[in-house]
């Protein structure tokens, strides 16, 4: 929209996209999603159903196909843009051989499989008329997974606090040899490299962390090796860091080299999400009883992480992701926060506690209570035996001396009369 004055003159984005499909009743029929190992051959079987006839000013014109293409997303096939196949070309390559004519069959194998037919294929229709002319946009998707015996096993989804240090555990399982006209090639890991959101680390694209550069960001460490660990350490966490991370190898023959799928998700949250989760519902406690505080960050568990206990704004000597607090006391009542230890800005929401006071006639539920309570009457009735027989033995009773027996307690022994006073 353009006005008399250029400041009020402005173009709307983003726009609306309108795909162009083909003409009436013409259309390809793909196959599922197809998943295939690296290095092997795969077909794509599909069929076509072109219009057989367009009308042009009243008359009736046969279609005839002059052309038929496939080719790799985002092109469309046309004439002057990249394809895989062109029928009318002399320069394919020869891993892509067109199995099918001109006539409804579209079928395309391709062999020695790459990492970079990891990607969507469509087919393409080119007629003598241009209204029966199409690409059918739907394509077909071709998963390339790395050549077998080749593995890279990744952990569970990781969640970090920004500015936390993270870890992801990683290993891989590279080919030992391969064997071509030569006989066995005996495989060599040569290089090792991390990227995020890139599907396969080749060199083209940026890594986070690549063995064969001095030109590494300090925060991503590679704490692994070129035998089968591929840890990788990202400290210091930032928000460029949400994204998923993959693993590649390279090796001293193309045929063992791989990029490992799916990859490891990598979440980052604000540390002033972070919360406490209690193992119990409510704060309410009784003596005796015990729980577990969880700091956590929005909806993901913090791992890995050293934390900092409070309670009422006194720091606490925990410094794991999870406080246990065994057999309550009246002490252990207060606000509890949690935060990272290297980070005061992620102090928690604070998480009240209360161990309900000890009431009265209840202390002999203390089991230590308990025990100095049966010493205690035993002691008592062993005193009242040890006296009764001693005064069962005593015949005569005139006067008697004080003295203290067991614990104290008093006792009363005659006198033996031929004692000198």
């Amino acid at each position: 929209m353009e006005t008399n004055d250029p400041r009020a003159s402005f173009t709307g984005p983003p726009g609306v996209r309108i795909p162009i499909a083909g003409a009436l009743d013409q259309c390809v029929n793909y196959p599922d999603p197809v998943w295939a190992v690296k290095g092997s051959t795969v077909t794509l079987p599909c069929s076509f159903t072109p219009l057989k006839s367009v009308i042009d000013n009243g008359r009736e014109v046969v279609i005839e196909v002059v052309r038929v293409a496939w080719c790799k997303s985002p092109h469309i096939c046309q004439t002057g843009t990249p394809s895989v196949y062109d029928s009318e070309s002399n320069n394919n390559d020869p891993r892509y051989r067109y199995l099918g004519d001109k006539k409804g069959d579209c079928t395309l194998q391709i062999s020695d499989l790459q990492e970079e037919d990891d990607t969507t294929f469509r087919f393409r229709v080119e007629t003598n008329d241009s209204r029966a002319t199409f690409t059918d946009q739907s394509g077909v998707r071709v998963r390339v997974i790395g050549a077998l015996g080749l593995s890279v096993n990744y952990p569970d989804p990781v969640c970090g606090v920004v500015g936390s240090t993270v870890n992801l555990p990683c290993s891989f399982t590279p080919l030992k040899s391969v064997v071509d006209d030569a006989g066995e090639v005996l495989i060599e890991v040569i290089r090792v490299v991390w990227c995020n959101n890139h599907e396969f680390c080749q060199v083209s694209t940026t890594s986070v962390y690549d063995s064969k550069s001095n030109k590494n960001d300090p925060r991503y460490r590679y704490l692994g090796d070129k035998k089968g660990d591929c840890t990788l350490q990202i400290s210091d966490l930032q928000e460029k860091d949400d994204a998923t991370f993959r693993f590649r190898m390279e090796a001293n023959d193309s045929r063992a080299t791989f990029t490992g799928q799916p990859g490891v998700r990598v979440t980052v949250v604000d540390g002033d999400q972070m919360k406490i989760r209690s193992s119990r519902d409510d704060g309410e406690f009784k003596r005796g009883e015990e729980v577990t505080l969880n700091c956590s960050a929005a909806s993901c568990t913090i791992h890995q992480l050293e934390v900092s206990w409070f309670r009422d704004g006194h720091a606490l000597c925990e410094s794991g992701p999870a406080l246990h607090l065994g057999y309550l006391t009246a002490k252990d009542s207060g606000n509890y926060t949690c935060g990272l230890k290297r980070n005061n800005r992620t102090l928690s929401v604070p998480y009240s506690l209360h161990v309900g006071a000890e009431e009265e006639g209840t202390k002999s539920s203390d089991p230590l209570l308990a025990v100095h309570l049966l010493l205690f009457t035993l002691h008592t009735v062993l005193i009242v035996i040890v006296t009764g027989i001693i005064i069962k033995r005593s015949a005569e009773s005139c006067s008697c001396i004080y003295i203290s027996l067991l614990s104290h307690v008093p006792v009363f022994i005659p006198q033996n009369k031929y004692i000198s006073k």
